[in-house]
């Protein structure tokens, strides 16, 4: 992890001689990692005295549009028309925008993690995108200890049913992998190991 980690401090510090902010975003499928990677990358920039603000997509999902998908999938009028809507109208994209850019004044690293945010509204809004890659099996494990833990009373149907549907669509339609500037594998201890990456250069 830590040799990650010192790879995307070397991007900032290559970025910060043309741009004061430097705007990183973690993508990968539900209960890939990117919570757990964006608050050890966080950490890690704190230690080198480097202040930086994490933001998670969550914060900026459309409350009616999330509680009308669990309630249409727990009864009988769960179809197609509701993955539609979830899966355009999920996230608040203005809202977004807004916060990174209000971030961008103050914080010299701003890191934006959760799903979706490739999508072509948020995409130019990152100098450095990262994707964690891991087996949808590994995140469906997750989901259930997670469910579990936190006492989450959502059926556990909602994984396959409704966000890797979503995630389906959404590596079809964006390519978060072939997009991403690195994209780490992610296994089950939390341990990152780079795979594949582009190397980056700022003129």
């Amino acid at each position: 992890m830590q040799d990650i980690l010192a790879f995307i401090k070397t991007k900032y510090e290559q970025h910060r001689s043309i741009n004061r902010s430097f705007v990183v975003g973690i993508n990968g499928i539900d209960c890939s990692g990117k919570t757990t990677f964006a608050k050890a990358m966080s950490k890690y920039f704190s230690y080198y005295k480097i202040v930086n603000n994490h933001l998670d997509i969550d914060t900026f999902n459309n409350p009616v549009i999330e509680s009308e998908t669990y309630k249409a999938f727990v009864s009988d009028s769960w179809d197609e028309e509701d993955l539609n809507k979830y899966y355009k109208l999920i996230i608040n994209y203005s809202d977004a925008i807004r916060a990174v850019s209000e971030s961008k004044k103050i914080y010299p690293i701003v890191i934006l993690e959760g799903i979706f945010i490739y999508k072509p509204q948020l995409t130019d809004l990152f100098d450095l995108k990262i994707y964690l890659d891991i087996d949808i099996s590994l995140g469906r494990k997750r989901f259930a200890k997670r469910r579990s833990l936190k006492q989450d009373k959502r059926p556990f149907d909602i994984y396959d049913k409704i966000w890797m549907l979503s995630q389906i669509r959404y590596e079809s339609e964006v390519h978060p992998k072939q997009i991403s500037d690195l994209v780490i594998a992610y296994n089950d201890n939390g341990q990152g190991s780079l795979y594949t990456w582009k190397i980056i250069t700022y003129d």
